[in-house]
């Protein structure tokens, strides 16, 4: 058994240094426009519109098809290293909504409505139109095409202010009665008029 001096008895015992306490780290967070520098695979190189202008990887967080551009305005939100591009606020290339195989855009119980402030074009190699009724309302119509054929089962009914027609070739209808009539005049011009069969 370890006998004790009298200097041990009198000293008190060390304690143990105290241990520093943990350094909180601050993460900053951010939310606001981010210029597009570059695409790096499926993350967006951004610059962020702040006072440090950084530059952070942003992944897109979009619920719509988006091709980036150098120079692009987005709406970013972050916080630390990650950082997500949620929105556009403007951009060059014009937006793509593409599908991969056949695809279908209806109006459950409501109207489906296209509008552009400038044009709608449509593209396609054959264009089907089916509809109970079908009504065309424009200021001009201008239609052009190699060759047009036409079905009218009952009645077709044309009414205009005046009306003018040029055939470059050949000329021939062919019906079972022929009815014209004029207010004033009925003028036939030409170098032959055959009557008759």
């Amino acid at each position: 058994m370890t006998q004790l001096t009298d200097d041990q008895r009198s000293t008190p015992p060390q304690s143990e240094p105290p241990q520093s306490a943990p350094r909180s780290s601050h993460i900053a967070t951010y939310l606001g426009p981010a210029k597009v520098i570059g695409k790096q695979g499926q993350v967006i190189l951004v610059e962020l519109e702040n006072a440090d202008r950084d530059q952070v990887v942003a992944q897109t967080a979009f619920t719509f098809p988006y091709e980036p551009a150098a120079d692009d305005r987005l709406l970013v939100m972050g916080q630390g290293t990650q950082h997500f591009a949620v929105g556009v606020l403007s951009g060059s290339k014009p937006g793509v909504l593409a599908f991969a195989g056949e695809a279908h855009i209806r109006a459950i119980n409501g109207k489906l409505t296209l509008a552009s402030d400038q044009a709608i074009a449509l593209r396609a190699p054959r264009i089907t139109v089916r509809t109970g009724i079908l009504r065309t309302i424009a200021t001009s119509v201008v239609e052009k095409a190699d060759h047009v054929r036409r079905w009218v089962r009952g009645l077709m009914a044309i009414r205009a202010g005046n009306s003018r027609r040029v055939v470059d070739g050949e000329d021939s209808t062919r019906c079972q009665n022929s009815t014209t009539l004029a207010k004033d005049t009925v003028k036939i011009d030409g170098d032959q008029l055959h009557l008759g069969h």
